[in-house]
């Protein structure tokens, strides 16, 4: 054995959460700068140990040597940046990044689909083992469609405050209409082609629809005035469909950006909500809670 390391992203919601083909599912959007950082430190006991915070990744830790029949143990430590309970897939990326390490570190040939898989034992999951954006079945780890990398944006998001767990919520029977499901379709397919043809509008227009189809199920504030601000910009507003985080999705490039920009910080003045910025190379995040635990 040997020291071994593994790191998951985060995300900033989900471009699109709903049901496809009679499938509860989720199109990824990935974060990368959003991050858990995983070490795993093997000694000579027969079992895998961490702090009580992160015991779902020590669980999964220890799945995966069992899977594997492996007969040996050791320490996992983590450090994260991705805020708790605000739909970020902080939980999720703490897994993927802990089974990593040991993974490494115990020269385990693991892939995404038995990531996935421990995974969604412990609790529904984000698909973050996936590099690009994928849509994926939350509930059963399966992945559905890869469908590659999004075209550059920028983001730009409030966090409108409290926290939600992501267990709980995703245990409550969620129902749509008919026309929702015929939606959810369409979505689905706009974000296909958009990311087939790096078509930043399509997306923008899929992420909205599944916004505004979430408002049924968990509203958030200020949808109204970040739908008006996104419209401003032919942008998309953007969700964490079971959490606290609304945002809106723009062309980097678009005539009314600076515009945008700074309405967008005035509707923060006002609120007082803590921003998030994110532009697809380029990172400012300007959050004082976006720090590392180390435990």
């Amino acid at each position: 054995m040997r020291i071994g390391y593994g790191i998951g992203n985060g995300t900033f919601g989900e471009l699109v959460q709903g049901v496809y083909n009679k499938q509860p599912f989720l199109i990824t959007m990935p974060i990368p700068v959003l991050t858990s950082k995983a070490v795993f430190i093997p000694n000579e006991t027969k079992t895998i140990i961490g702090h009580s915070y992160y015991s779902k990744a020590v669980l999964a830790c220890n799945k995966l040597i069992s899977l594997f029949n492996r007969n040996v143990g050791g320490t996992i430590y983590l450090a994260s940046n991705i805020p708790r309970g605000k739909g970020m897939a902080s939980s999720s990326a703490d897994l993927v990044a802990a089974m990593k390490a040991v993974a490494e570190g115990c020269f385990i040939d693991v892939n995404n689909e038995i990531l996935s898989t421990i995974a969604t034992e412990i609790e529904p999951t984000d698909g973050v083992m996936y590099e690009n954006v994928v849509a994926y079945n939350y509930k059963n780890g399966s992945l559905m469609e890869s469908f590659g990398n999004l075209p550059p944006f920028d983001l730009i998001g409030i966090d409108i405050g409290g926290y939600i767990d992501t267990i709980q919520f995703n245990q409550q029977r969620k129902t749509y209409s008919r026309h929702d499901l015929k939606a959810f379709h369409h979505a689905f397919h706009l974000i296909k082609t958009g990311i087939q043809s790096q078509n930043l509008s399509s997306i923008c227009q899929a992420t909205t629809i599944s916004a505004k189809i979430n408002e049924k199920i968990l509203p958030k504030k200020y949808f109204d005035e970040m739908e008006k601000l996104a419209a401003s910009c032919q942008g998309g507003v953007v969700v964490a469909h079971s959490g606290t985080m609304i945002g809106i999705l723009f062309d980097h490039d678009h005539p009314n950006r600076n515009d945008c920009l700074l309405r967008f910080k005035k509707l923060v003045d006002h609120t007082k909500a803590v921003p998030f910025y994110y532009s697809h190379k380029k990172l400012a995040v300007r959050d004082k809670n976006l720090h590392f635990n180390v435990r």
